[in-house]
């Protein structure tokens, strides 16, 4: 091939070319940023009262136990 073929293949493939890969760094910085920024504004808007997730996770054990088919204990 010489210049001009390369030229005329390139006016060709113009639409078809992969564009130049963008900075995958800055792409996981946003993703990451993202993720946090949600979990700490699901944390304020659904705080709960530690005497009520305390209650919670008893029962969840206690459901979890007999799924398993073993009694719950009691603390």
């Amino acid at each position: 091939m010489n210049q001009r073929d390369l030229e005329l293949l390139d006016k060709e493939l113009w639409g078809i070319s992969p564009s130049p890969p963008r900075s995958r760094d800055s792409i996981a910085v946003a993703f990451v940023t993202v993720f946090l920024v949600g979990i700490v504004i699901g944390g304020i808007l659904f705080k709960r009262d530690s005497k009520q997730t305390q209650i919670a996770s008893h029962g969840a054990a206690a459901a979890i136990s007999l799924l398993n088919g073993v009694p719950p204990t009691a603390r």
